[in-house]
């Protein structure tokens, strides 16, 4: 998910937007709701797939371990929130402020939804491939676990410093003197290096899965075949990554940007990381992990040459080990969720 722009509403002083007989009277609050119903309604069907693959799945199913479905679940319970937070803003069960109470909430799952889909692109994925060497080193695991393990107290950072943004909003925030003090500008800056280092940490997962591929494909390896899949893959984390960093570039240049451009980006980020899951899953069900042999042509000569044929085995153990919903605009300071 990422930031909306609204362009309907009151004034920020209002208490409440609208009734439940007027709710979603203006176009960008429909669209932007919409945003959140369609991609709740595919992240569930994705959890519904992933429930179905791991009962069907041999090794690879390793893929889609607790990590997968955590970090999938995460974003089910984000949009989630944000959904009912919009309803209840909507049928003026809340105040216009309230909401960024729930946006702390959606925050945190967002982040540690990221997180958790990160160490599956970067840890669990690589590790599976680095086994299907016969002479995989731990050097790679443990550099992978640094990259995550970096990673993941970025993610805190990211959590506070949004958490604090939108319990600045809320009427118990604005009540303190600390109020005119919060840091927008350092939380988008800190916003923008974390989501800089999210993509070459992902660019660096793709080049090294890559290469492992290309190791197995020229020893006619079993996971050769998924280069297509680990490459659709690193395409979509790329893509909604960098349309992350065009909405802090956005606040960070002042743009006045206008609802639809808003709209336009977040479909496209949301539908890249509907992506990205999905192509986890695909990965997941390739036949190249249940392959424990790996056929050789010159085997075919020996044999008939009287010689017996060689045998070669490819080891096929696998280790296995968002979006963001906005009250419309107002004036006030937009919630932070990822």
């Amino acid at each position: 998910m990422a930031p909306k722009r609204g362009g309907g509403g009151g004034s920020s002083s209002s208490s409440s937007i609208s009734s439940c007989p007027g709710a979603f009277a203006t176009v960008p609050q429909q669209v932007f709701f919409a945003n959140d119903v369609v991609f709740f309604a595919i992240m569930l069907g994705i959890s519904i797939a992933m429930c179905t693959l791991r009962k069907r799945t041999g090794a690879g199913k390793k893929l889609v371990g607790i990590p997968f479905i955590a970090s999938v679940l995460c974003l089910v319970v984000a949009y989630a929130c944000s959904i009912v937070a919009t309803v209840l803003q909507e049928c003026e069960t809340t105040s216009y402020f309230s909401y960024y109470n729930w946006a702390i909430a959606i925050s945190i799952f967002l982040n540690l939804g990221y997180w958790l889909l990160l160490f599956v692109v970067v840890f669990t994925l690589n590790t599976m491939l680095q086994a299907q060497l016969s002479h995989a080193s731990n050097l790679y695991k443990y550099l992978l676990l640094a990259v995550v393990g970096l990673m993941a107290a970025l993610t805190c950072g990211q959590i506070g410093f949004s958490s604090y943004i939108n319990w600045s909003q809320t009427e118990l925030g604005r009540s303190t003197r600390s109020y005119r003090h919060v840091p927008y500008l350092v939380a988008q800056q800190y916003r923008a290096a974390f989501y800089s280092l999210y993509l070459v940490s992902v660019l660096a997962s793709g080049a090294l899965a890559l290469k492992t591929i290309l190791s197995l494909r020229s020893r006619r390896g079993p996971a050769g075949d998924l280069i297509g899949w680990v490459i659709a893959l690193t395409i979509s984390m790329v893509l909604w990554v960098i349309l992350m960093l065009v909405f802090v570039a956005w606040y960070l240049q002042n743009v006045d940007y206008s609802w639809e451009s808003a709209a336009a980006v977040n479909y496209i980020l949301n539908f890249g990381q509907a992506l990205s899951y999905i192509f986890i899953l695909c990965i997941a069900k390739h036949s190249a992990w249940s392959k424990s042999t790996v056929a050789d042509p010159m085997s075919t000569l020996d044999a008939y040459a009287g010689a017996p044929p060689q045998q070669h085995y490819a080891n096929s153990n696998g280790q296995a080990y968002y979006y963001q919903q906005q009250p419309v605009y107002n004036g006030a300071v937009n919630p932070i969720k990822a």
